[in-house]
């Protein structure tokens, strides 16, 4: 605008309705007016209305404002002091930023509230339109604290601290001094603290989870305190309302598909309490309590007394754990029940104890019932022969100082290429002949205890029916035979193989491929699964469960006890039948791997015939008078290169070897090989001595 436009109009209106004015006009501009009003305001007006006053009056009133183009007040001074703001509309704008807001108080940048005298400094907020009174306040409470109690605070209407943060971290609920980094104070029954894990964050489908930990149990106890999932106390909800469940003993599920587990806290006495509950709702409810420096299972009595006391159901020591008493393991007796009446009890050391009766498979504790249904103490070599002579002798050996004496003649036929079998009270000698070879059906026998011969007679084979009266034995044998020890067919030489188990004896090669099983119970001898080889020199060996048999045409298999069926296996690499076989209840056996008068040895696996180790002993020789015993057997004279009585004593764990003298030797002639031997224990033929 250029000079000569600028104009200052003063209208005095000195006699005139309109107000005395100043106007500042120029050219295109829009004039301003200052008005001076008959309040004695001066008021700044334009074209649209005006824009703020100023009055003189200093005692009531606004003295100045800022206006609108509508005159509505933006900014107002009033007499009392008070200044107003956007106070019917708009908004304030603090700091370096032209955005728009649609919020009442914009402020860009910091803000300070500061405290003055005892006052502290906070901001108040109120829910309807008012803006008198304390309301709902967040501040900073330091004028009348020092050094770290100084604290952040939120409150209530009624100026009650709910939060508060000190300037030293810590967090307070319902606290203006916490303890802790969080610490809460709180009533009987809502000092509890709960985290969700909302349904809809759930990826196990289960619903809402929930941990809790509270502190005082409405319904239960004033001191009592707790934490646990899916559980709450008493209040299944606290905020905003409460809702009383006494369910579970005032420990309700919030989740009812799933379970909770929870820890109760009991200061009164001081006790652990432990309670879980199955998806079902099948409640375990305190049923684990800790208290006094001891467990218990479903009580609390005897705590403080005992360290364990349980109150009804079964201690269960799984995958090999053992009970122990000053580190020591403990061992209970073995069950009692009608099988084991008049039975003897044995103890096997550190392995623990078993009833011995025959026919007991029933393992104790720590004890495996194949190798301990019975502890062998003694073991007896019948039969043999030196040179062209055969003999009818009988020797027995007591394995716990490895002493062997001489029994008498006590087979009713001498035996030379024999083998045998042996029940639980007595020992079977088949294909005594009477005559250096030959094939023969006949079985002497003896009696385990005394090592004396049986009554003659009784080796007789019968394949033909028989009249009875009343129930009919064969039908519920199926034996089709009558009582007899003799074999259905002459052998030489067979293979011979004891289920101690399963109490039967096996016989087969020598002469003829059938397989002979003697019943020993009932010592009925019937014919069996044919083994399909008949050629003689037979080693056999009876383990566990299945039967070994080694061939001197190089035919080997073994048996299975379940069924008596064969299949092949070379288990003896060049074995042919002359070098025979040890065995032994720790589920291994020993047999040569050549022919007769050799030095190589393997020890194989029974429940496979897996090969577990091959060497060579010391000394050359076969057709091995082998002697089971339960921790170590007996190498009862052999043949290398004459027939011998050199013994030598063979220990299962760890397969040693060793020569024992003189006492060990049999006695009542110079040597003897393919003998019978056989196996006993004291304990159980006791019972059954003559």
């Amino acid at each position: 605008m250029a000079n000569s436009d600028k104009d200052i109009l003063i209208t005095p209106n000195k006699n005139q309705t309109g107000l005395p004015s100043i106007s500042f006009v120029g050219q295109g501009n829009v004039p301003l007016a200052l008005n001076v009003q008959d309040s004695n305001n001066i008021s700044f007006d334009g074209t649209a209305g005006q824009l703020f006053t100023i009055t003189n009056n200093l005692t009531s009133g606004n003295i100045f404002s800022v206006n609108d183009v509508s005159g509505v007040p933006s900014i107002s001074v009033n007499a009392t002091g008070r200044i107003d703001i956007a106070r019917y509309n708009g908004s304030l704008n603090i700091g370096a930023n032209n955005n728009t807001t649609d919020k009442q108080l914009s402020v860009t940048g910091s803000m300070v509230l500061t405290t003055r005298t005892t006052t502290a400094a906070g901001m108040h907020f109120f829910s309807d339109g008012t803006n008198t009174g304390t309301g709902h306040q967040f501040g900073f409470d330091g004028p009348n604290l020092s050094g770290n109690s100084e604290y952040f605070y939120f409150r209530n209407s009624s100026n009650t601290n709910l939060m508060n943060i000190t300037t030293a971290g810590a967090v307070g609920i319902n606290n203006t001094s916490p303890q802790k980094l969080f610490h809460i104070v709180g009533g009987h029954g809502n000092t509890s603290m709960q985290m969700t894990l909302p349904s809809g964050s759930n990826g196990g489908g289960t619903g809402e989870i929930n941990l809790s930990l509270w502190v005082s149990e409405p319904g239960r106890t004033w001191d009592g305190t707790g934490i646990g999932a899916n559980v709450i106390n008493y209040y299944t909800q606290s905020y905003p309302t409460s809702t009383a469940d006494s369910s579970n003993s005032y420990f309700p599920r919030l989740n009812t598909s799933v379970g909770q587990a929870y820890i109760r806290m009991l200061t009164n006495g001081g006790r652990i309490e432990f309670s879980t509950m199955d998806n079902n709702g099948t409640s375990y409810r305190e049923q684990i309590h800790m208290q006094k420096g001891s467990l218990g299972i479903n009580t609390t009595s005897g705590l403080g007394t005992y360290k364990l006391v349980v109150n009804g159901g079964d201690i269960n020591l799984i995958g090999g754990a053992k009970y122990r008493i000053d580190g020591e393991e403990f061992t209970a007796l073995p069950e009692e029940n009608d099988s084991t009446r008049g039975s003897y009890l044995v103890s096997d050391g550190t392995n623990g104890a078993f009833w011995a009766y025959p026919g007991n498979t029933a393992g104790s504790t720590g004890v495996d019932a194949w190798r301990y249904r019975s502890i062998i103490t003694h073991g007896y070599i019948a039969g043999g022969y030196k040179g062209s002579q055969p003999w009818r002798s009988v020797n027995k050996t007591w394995h716990a100082n490895d002493t062997t004496f001489y029994c008498g003649e006590q087979l009713d036929r001498a035996a030379a290429y024999c083998d045998g079998t042996w029940s639980d009270y007595n020992a079977y000698v088949h294909g005594v002949t009477n005559s250096y070879a030959g094939n023969s059906s006949a079985t002497s026998s003896y009696n385990l205890h005394t090592g004396m011969l049986r009554a003659q007679g009784d080796s007789r084979f019968s394949q033909y029916n028989y009249g009875y009266e009343g129930d009919n034995n064969n039908t519920g044998i199926g034996y089709n035979v009558t009582g007899g020890w003799a074999m259905s067919a002459g052998r030489n030489d067979a293979g011979c193989a004891t289920n101690q188990k399963g109490q039967a004896g096996y016989i087969t090669g020598g002469g003829n491929s059938s397989t002979n099983k003697l019943h020993f119970p009932t010592e009925i001898m019937y014919t069996t699964t044919s083994s399909g080889v008949s050629n003689d020199y037979v080693a056999g060996v009876g383990m566990e469960n299945r039967a070994y048999f080694s061939w001197s045409n190089g035919s080997q298999k073994y048996m299975n006890y379940s069924n008596d069926s064969y299949a092949n296996q070379n288990f003896a690499g060049g074995n042919r039948g002359w070098s025979k076989a040890l065995p032994s209840k720790y589920g291994h056996f020993y047999i040569s791997t050549s022919n007769n008068n050799q030095t190589p040895m393997r020890k194989v696996r029974g429940s496979d015939g897996a090969a577990l180790r091959n060497f060579n002993r010391s000394r050359r020789c076969g057709e091995e008078n082998w002697e089971m015993g339960q921790d170590w057997g007996y190498k009862m004279g052999d043949y290398n290169g004459q027939q011998n009585n050199h013994v030598e004593k063979w220990t299962y764990s760890n397969d040693a070897i060793s020569t024992l003298g003189s006492s060990a030797r049999p006695k009542g002639h110079y040597g003897q090989s393919s003998a019978a031997c056989s196996s006993a224990a004291a304990s159980v033929t006791a019972t059954r001595a003559q």
